[in-house]
């Protein structure tokens, strides 16, 4: 049992084909097989091996000639409560038996499935005898005549079966099946005391290893399910002319699949073989070998779909829809070395400073420069400090200044008509070069900075209301080259 779900792990990891095209079988195989239904004998579990030569009748069914020795044990450790004759219900008695038989199985699904569920019915004969271990004799008992006859039979059994049945390759299949034996008792002819108490039900597990060889002949005698039904009900009429209405080197007496696209390969029946299982048949398959997550995101040639065309094929890309050009890591995501928010491939600039606007093309927009940059700041009477807002801006300009290293400025401070003019100048000045401070504190060379009180003139507003004279205490910066 172990050796056969060893071989079957081995074979699933293959990719199978379609295996349509086989005359004959040899199987073996090993499972479990117990004795009920009976209330004298304790017999365990016991393992069991077995063999069959099988002939495929049609696309669907298939005969096979099974082959199988095995043996029971009684548990003797059970409390003697009963007898029939000598034996005891605790004897010690080894029943030895060899199953010959045939079974008839039905797929139950198309032939072609890598997977697929059986159904099997047959009979044959159950060969056993009851054995003392001790002295390998037979155990006697009474027949159906009263005389003394040796507890053995050739007796008929009628069986019933279920399993799933496996295509690891088109030449090997692995067949996992229960089954159950029904003893009808004919050709066990013993008192009606044996008969009452003895198992007649035998169950058991097996999982059997089939090699198919033998090829469908060249006339095409393999007939379909349908055509064993109509053969009785057809009229004998001439040999007609072979005929391949599609191409695919497969006579169309014998094809299942009249429309197989051309180019595609084909099994013995004309079908497409699709290795990949993808959708795309083998033959008209640029990619064969597509992996299992890529079966439903394949283009018509069978090769697995890039929607963003960065070399990552949608099944293993975790970003799906990057601009086209972008350099992309291992998981299809883009690279973006300096952080500005524009793709590797497609950024123009590709070594811009941390936290620099930039326009889409990753390079930083000059056009801020054109005009005077205005900081409209919330002074106190007489205060010149830098709220946090604007503070916030001006850390932002020192990094574009930073990085347009020909640029300078003029800083221009300017404030209301409340006090005089001289005081109002040299507050101006005072609140343009805080300003300036706060830029050269973060690496805007000084050189480059030129301050200038402005006091109240060039107002932008009435002095006649608190919020106009809001608006003429400002910072208003120039740039120039």
């Amino acid at each position: 049992m172990r050796i056969a779900v060893l071989l079957s792990a081995l074979f699933l990891v293959v990719s199978p084909v379609n295996a349509t095209d086989y005359r004959y079988s040899i199987g073996a195989g090993g499972g479990t097989v117990s004795l009920s239904g009976g209330g004298f004998f304790s017999f365990d579990t016991e393992s069991s091996i077995s063999f069959s030569l099988g002939h495929r009748l049609s696309q669907s069914w298939q005969l096979d000639l099974e082959y199988a020795p095995f043996s029971f044990s009684n548990d003797i450790g059970v409390a003697a409560t009963d007898s029939v004759g000598a034996i005891l219900n605790d004897s010690p008695l080894d029943l030895k038996c060899t199953r010959l038989g045939l079974r008839l199985d039905r797929k139950l699904f198309d032939p072609q499935r890598f997977l697929n569920l059986t159904v099997g019915f047959g009979g044959g004969l159950n060969v056993w005898k009851a054995v003392d271990p001790a002295t390998n004799t037979t155990y006697t008992v009474h027949g159906e005549n009263d005389q003394t006859a040796d507890f053995a039979a050739t007796e008929l059994y009628l069986s019933g079966a279920a399993g799933v049945l496996i295509w690891p390759t088109s030449r090997v299949s692995l067949h996992i099946a229960g089954q159950a034996d029904y003893l009808t008792g004919a050709g066990a002819e013993f008192e009606s005391a044996i008969k009452n108490i003895r198992d007649n039900l035998m169950l058991g597990v097996s999982a059997k290893l089939y090699f198919h060889f033998g090829e469908i002949d060249d006339n095409g005698s393999w007939r379909s399910d349908q055509a064993w039904k109509e053969a009785d009900q057809q009229p004998t009429v001439s040999r007609q002319p072979r005929r391949d209405s599609d191409g695919d080197g497969v006579d169309d007496n014998i094809d299942k699949c009249l429309n197989t696209p051309r180019g595609a390969d084909v099994d013995g029946f004309g079908c497409p073989l699709d290795s990949d299982r993808d959708g795309v048949p083998d033959g008209l398959d640029d990619c064969s070998g597509t992996p299992t997550l890529a079966r439903d995101r394949v283009d018509i040639h069978g090769c697995p779909v890039d929607s963003d065309f960065d070399g990552v094929p949608d099944y293993a890309d975790s970003c799906a829809f990057n601009p086209v050009g972008a350099q992309v890591d291992k998981q299809g995501c883009p690279y973006d070395s300096d952080n500005d928010g524009v793709p590797d491939g497609l950024d123009d600039c590709p070594n811009t400073l941390v936290g620099v606007e930039v326009d889409q093309h990753g390079c930083i927009d000059l056009a801020m420069f054109a005009q005077p940059m205005v900081l409209s700041i919330d002074y106190p009477p007489g205060g010149f400090d830098v709220d946090p807002h604007n503070r916030k801006r001006i850390e932002r300009l020192a990094g574009l200044l930073n990085f347009v290293k020909d640029m300078k400025l003029d800083i221009n401070g300017y404030t209301d008509d409340i006090g005089p003019a001289a005081a109002n100048r040299t507050l101006s000045e005072k609140r343009a070069a805080r300003v300036k401070g706060i830029l050269v504190s973060l690496g805007v060379e000084e050189d480059r900075i030129k301050v200038f009180g402005q006091g109240e003139i060039n107002f932008v507003a009435s002095n006649q209301t608190a919020e106009g004279r809001a608006k003429n205490r400002r910072i208003e910066i120039v740039f120039y080259r």
